[in-house]
């Protein structure tokens, strides 16, 4: 009989161990996730696709999965799946951005071309003048929302044609000189694209769409255009009045202006797909566009350390300046709400992404969109494997109750420690206040397996006094007092 050949034997270990890793983490993913969609209320009557990606640093562990609640059509009952189509909305921005990039770097455009120059001279774009200080929009003002365009022309996109674009156009004014305001802006993506459309001599942005992106990236459902399976595949939007779900108006999901603002239809392996690009986790020669959409070129004016780049903005995760930059967008149109977000550590080891997609709204969709980014941004903070301050089991029996131990020492100076008791594996946030109830310090913001664990806080940079803490557990919450003195 042979020997086994230890090589291979250590291989199978390692297998076997990561596989067991992976399911472990997978469990917990799953248990963090229901965790979270109950805490955040998410409506699970209408449709609900969600994607997760996350890497793990220690142990090279990759995990995708997708999430699917509620259903896609309240008239069938059919349930969503992984290759169900929603509208993305403004997420389509990113497409558009993509070109651009591509344009960039192959030298066809110029960050700084006046949009102007693209177009006939039979289509007037507005420019900026005072006194002698005349300033044009470049594709730059334009990808960055700095362009002093309004949002939408006469607050509406439906019906809007190209003809009636360009009209607007003709005739409007700019709230403010170019490059120097942020403000958000579909009228200044619709121009992009059509810039970038005749610019490239083709005759829709779609073309491009597919032509530098999605045929490349193998994502075959996410188009402008539906096919007919795209359509027997297609979830139903709806709206709430009331307290009713009605569907949404068809007639006010198409507007051929806007095509590059936020026309695209997906699906949640599709957008997940894009986003384990965005990621540079795909083995990929668009990979270099990546980098270039994904620079902070201009501040967000009103939104705490938050910055644009070309379509995608970022900010800190949790606005905490030592954690690593979130890159997001959401979109929203009539019955459908998306949001993608994804982070990359320094070391570029740590990555992990969402992706939302709904055929639910409001009639002006931002309560729904706001409650799914919430969603979205703690589900990221509990992918992300090094929020937590500083966390240890101290022994890995099971107990019976969920608790919070009184920290010791109490008094304390300058640090104490903290144990808390996991009957089951839970989504763990342990955070100190003040005696105002002002967010001192984040402890713990992590999934763990059930357990007696332990963290410890320094206080060497507050004051003496009186500090709480709370424990948010799944369902359990418990808040102590200890005392700082100095």
């Amino acid at each position: 009989m042979k020997k086994f050949p230890f090589l291979l034997f250590l291989t199978l270990i390692l297998v076997l161990l990561t596989a067991h890793i992976s399911t472990a983490q997978t469990a917990l993913l799953d248990h963090a996730i229901d965790s979270l969609i109950k805490k955040n209320q998410m409506d699970t009557t209408i449709g609900t696709s969600i994607g997760v990606i996350i890497k793990n640093p220690q142990t090279g562990v990759l995990i995708k999965k997708y999430y699917h609640l509620g259903e896609k059509n309240r008239t069938t009952h059919a349930a969503p799946d992984s290759t169900t189509v929603y509208q993305i909305g403004s997420v389509t921005k990113t497409f558009t951005a993509m070109v651009m990039a591509h344009m960039l770097r192959n030298n066809l455009i110029k960050r700084n071309d006046r949009i102007q120059s693209y177009l006939s001279d039979t289509i007037s774009i507005p420019y900026w003048i005072n006194g002698n200080d005349t300033t044009f929009i470049t594709v730059l003002d334009l990808v960055t929302h700095y362009a002093g365009l309004v949002d939408s022309p006469d607050n509406t996109f439906y019906p809007y044609t190209l003809s009636k674009m360009f009209s607007y156009l003709d005739t409007c004014h700019l709230m403010w000189k170019p490059d120097s305001l942020w403000s958000y802006s579909n009228l200044g993506f619709a121009t992009l694209a059509t810039g970038l459309t005749k610019k490239a001599g083709r005759d829709s942005i779609e073309q491009l769409f597919t032509q530098w992106i999605t045929d490349s990236l193998g994502m075959t459902s996410t188009k402008i255009t539906r096919t007919p399976d795209m359509i027997s595949r297609s979830a139903r939007g709806y709206v709430k009045n009331g307290s009713n779900w009605v569907l949404a108006d068809s007639n006010k999901s198409t507007w051929p202006a806007f095509d590059g603002a936020g026309a695209i239809r997906s699906t949640i392996k599709d957008m997940t797909r894009y986003m384990e690009f965005q990621m540079k986790m795909l083995n990929s020669t668009l990979n270099p566009l990546a980098d270039t959409m994904h620079k902070r070129i201009k501040p967000i004016q009103g939104q705490l350390n938050s910055w644009q780049g070309m379509a995608w903005q970022q900010h800190h995760m949790n606005h905490i300046p030592t954690l690593p930059w979130v890159i997001a967008k959401d979109g929203g149109t009539p019955g459908y709400n998306s949001f993608i977000a994804f982070y990359t550590d320094s070391s570029n080891l740590s990555k992990g992404g969402v992706v939302i997609l709904t055929n639910s709204g409001t009639t002006a969709s931002y309560e729904n969109s706001v409650k799914i980014q919430n969603f979205s941004q703690e589900l990221l903070s509990f992918i992300y494997p090094n929020y937590s301050v500083g966390v240890h089991q101290i022994n890995t029996t099971v107990p019976q109750r969920f608790n919070l131990q009184q920290n010791y020492p109490n008094p304390f100076n300058p640090s104490t420690k903290i144990k808390f008791e996991l009957p089951n594996a839970s989504l763990v946030k342990i955070t100190v206040f003040d005696q105002l109830g002002k967010e001192v310090q984040v402890l713990v913001n992590q999934s763990l397996s059930a357990g007696i664990y332990e963290t410890e806080f320094n206080a060497s940079s507050v004051t003496s006094g009186m500090y709480y803490y709370k424990i948010q557990a799944g369902d359990f919450s418990q808040t102590k007092k200890m005392m700082l003195v100095k």
